[in-house]
């Protein structure tokens, strides 16, 4: 080549960082695109869909949809005023509402206002590669080569629990488990301590915000072993780790205040709905029976390695994975990190299996807020989360050619498993039942397993080639449960959730031409799906996991409680009751029916009643001589108001959006404008401008206390909680940051 050749290319050639930095930017992008390829059926089609299923057809499309217009308007949603009559919703907490990844979502463009299945299957898949990222990054640390890492990282993110997982409020919990760990180690290993143990927090806390405190309570526990390992290793009391741990709690706390602090008092004034008739609250222990119904059965430990074998959660890992993770056991056992990713595993497992270990009842007793996670199977999710890492371990062991006979060993076994899986196949058959295909195919890739760990033992296999197949197979592995179930767009058999939520756009077409504000009622037999949030219209009606207390206190299924909440539609077959009108018939079949004895949604009182108990306000309310236009009653000392019948008052409601509502008001004398919305702390209003206290009246409806004359009543929803919450997550997100920032820089000082 000419030298004029030679010269040219040196100018073009890249630069030195970006030569070292090459591995680092290249393995995150292959492992992304692998992601995206796994999931092909979801980006690369329009045929399947992951949200074909009651639970987010039904309540979490819908949340997502209401979220996804606030935000296009502006508004962060903290209140959803759609369902109900209103509650919070970052209180809630399983919607989300408090998790950044979700508001890149919601700011994705809309098509015609609606959120796009386009962006929610990139987002499905996105979730995913956070995992797989995550889970190599932490391989990494521990010192496993890239491609161990990659097997590893791509185990975590496609398998198991995080791969068979639909709930984007769980998985977004579960993708940060490994950079809790990650930061952990290096915290007690003396790697920037101080740094590391808040970053720890910091990964914690954002599981927190994700929405479900389910996965966010069994990494803590996880997180809290290990603490307390190197706390009392030994048996001594190491003050070294007890103040790191008290840093990582701390962070851990800070960061996820924006979804903790609201979560609690949410908690605190709601009841929940877990699996028994009635709804418990806060200060009741969810009962144990429900636990041990939504435990894993001990017959679905055989589910690691057999697809398909479960009950609630899938603990399927496959013959990949567990064989290099028991490879990692028997070559490395004496490795601290072998030993506590073991514990880990063994912990999630055992935890699992709920009812069925005394273990678990142990923490269910005695340890706080485990009685919260209703689903012990869950924890299963540590389970894989150690497996894919000793399964990082367990490759590079094999490729060691330290002469060990325990790979030859693993090969045996994995062909006498394989052996008997075939042999069940043939005697189904026999029998003349048909065994599932991914039996067969698990024993299969069971066969193969064993002989590329008999070529690594035998040093005729190198790494790489070894790296390649376990790859294959473990994808394939992968696919016969991630993904696995995808419901087909065309298979009307299947696609039984979100058809149906296009089939009453002529009842919203018909309800947004009559006045406003209005508010409907409907039985979930007739609608399944949150139809208020995914359309935009009050409901006294919703599929929700709670509901506010004072709300149930009242009642929500009465005549007069829909008449007191201003339920002036119904959304039936036949008419709810004989004085209600039929007004319009759907093309679903469904007809919608006028209430005439509906309340407005504002209205004005001249009267209190203080009432003692909820006894006594159930008999006014169920009293029919008891009139709510006239007066109204509380629990607290009443307000003095004044009686003036000849003077009509005029109220109504000018403007309302998620987060505030504006009323104007003429009164002949001093009264209390009530207007038909869920009472609950963190709504202020100002009247003309001034500050004013909202009174609790009717048991869970606002009441404001105005003088003689026109008045402006703004209402608005700015929680104590939220405004705290936000100040603690800033706080530990800048304060982690600047302690990494500033190890690093004492650290590079020092080599310098």
């Amino acid at each position: 080549m000419p030298a004029a050749e030679n010269h040219h290319l040196a100018r073009i050639a890249p630069p030195a960082w970006l030569k070292r930095r090459a591995p680092a930017l290249l393995v995150p992008l292959a492992l992304f695109l692998l992601t995206a390829a796994f999931y092909w059926k979801l980006v690369f089609t329009n045929q399947y869909t992951w949200l074909e299923s009651p639970d987010l057809a039904n309540q979490v499309l819908p949340w997502f949809q209401f979220q996804a217009g606030e935000w296009h308007k502006g508004i962060i949603p903290l209140w959803d005023p759609y369902l109900w009559s209103g509650q919070s919703l970052i209180g809630q907490a399983q919607p989300g509402v408090a998790y950044p990844l979700n508001w890149l979502l919601f700011l994705r463009p809309l098509r015609n206002g609606w959120i796009r299945l386009f962006w929610l299957h990139w987002y499905f898949v996105v979730m995913h590669f956070m995992a797989a990222l995550f889970a190599y990054w932490l391989a990494r640390d521990l010192g496993a080569s890239r491609g161990a890492s990659v097997l590893a990282g791509l185990a975590f993110g496609l398998g198991g629990y995080v791969g068979t997982t639909d709930w984007p409020q769980m998985l977004n919990g579960a993708v940060w488990a490994p950079l809790v760990f990650l930061f952990l180690r290096r915290a007690f290993a003396g790697i920037r301590p101080v740094a590391s143990a808040a970053l720890a927090g910091l990964f914690l806390g954002m599981a927190w915000l994700a929405g479900h405190h389910q996965i966010p309570i069994y990494t803590t526990l996880a997180a809290g072993g290990v603490c307390a390992y190197y706390v009392l290793r030994d048996l001594k009391l190491d003050w070294r780790a007890a103040r790191l741990t008290a840093v990582f709690l701390a962070f851990t706390v800070l960061v996820g205040a924006l979804q903790i602090l609201p979560a609690y008092e949410y908690g605190k004034l709601a009841r929940r709905w877990v699996g028994v008739e009635e709804p418990v609250g806060w200060n009741e222990k969810v009962p144990y029976t429900v636990h041990a119904e939504y435990s894993l059965n001990p017959l679905s430990v055989l589910g690691i390695v057999i697809p398909g074998i479960h009950r609630h959660a899938d603990p399927f890992a496959g013959v990949v994975v567990t064989g290099l993770a028991l490879l990692a056991l028997a070559l490395g056992f004496r490795r601290i990190e072998v030993k506590l990713l073991a514990a880990i595993a063994a912990g999630g497992l055992l935890f699992s299996l709920g009812s069925n270990s005394v273990w678990h009842g142990m923490f269910y007793a005695l340890v706080p807020l485990v009685e919260k996670a209703r689903t012990p199977s869950m924890a299963i999710f540590l389970f894989h989360l150690g497996v894919c890492l000793l399964a990082a371990i367990g490759f590079d062991s094999l490729f060691a050619r330290g002469g060990s006979p325990w790979p030859r060993r693993a090969a045996a076994v994995l062909l006498i498993w394989a052996g008997l899986l075939l042999a069940a196949c043939v005697i189904a058959l026999v029998a003349g039942k048909i065994p599932e295909d991914r039996y067969a195919l698990t024993a299969l890739i069971a066969l193969l397993t064993a002989g590329l760990f008999y070529g690594a033992a035998g040093g005729a296999l190198s790494p790489r080639a070894g790296f390649a197949g376990l790859l294959v197979l473990l994808l394939i592995e992968m696919g016969q449960v991630s993904g696995f179930a995808f419901a087909h767009r065309r298979e009307k058999h299947r696609s039984v959730y979100l058809d149906k939520m296009a089939q009453h756009a002529d009842i919203i077409e018909f309800l947004r031409a009559q006045p406003w504000p209005l508010r409907v009622a409907y039985s979930d037999h007739h609608i399944a799906y949150n139809l208020g949030d995914w359309y935009g219209v009050d409901t006294f009606a919703g599929y929700v996991a709670s509901l506010p207390d004072n709300l149930l206190r009242l009642g929500i299924h009465s005549r007069r409680v829909h008449d007191l909440m201003g339920v002036g539609y119904a959304i039936a077959e036949q008419p709810p009751h004989p004085d209600y009108r039929e007004v319009f018939q759907s093309q679903s079949g469904l007809k919608v029916y006028l209430n005439p004895k509906a309340m407005p949604r504002a209205w004005a009182i001249h009267s209190l009643v203080v009432v003692d108990s909820d006894e006594q306000a159930r008999a006014h309310l169920e009293n029919p001589a008891f009139d709510f236009r006239a007066a109204g009653w509380i629990r607290d000392r009443a307000p003095q108001l004044e009686s003036c019948p000849e003077s009509p008052d005029e109220v109504r409601v000018l403007r309302r959006d998620s987060q505030s509502l504006e009323i104007e008001a003429r009164l002949g004398c001093r009264g209390m404008v009530v207007v038909s919305e869920n009472y609950f702390p963190g709504w202020r209003a100002t009247v003309d401008g001034k500050p004013v206290p909202i009174h609790e009246v009717y048991t869970c409806l606002r009441g404001v206390v105005l003088e003689r004359g026109l008045h402006r009543i703004r209402m608005e929803y700015r929680p104590r909680s939220v405004i705290l919450g936000a100040i603690g997550t800033l706080s530990g997100l800048l304060g982690a940051l600047v302690l990494a920032l500033w190890q690093r820089r004492r650290e590079q000082r020092l080599l310098n």
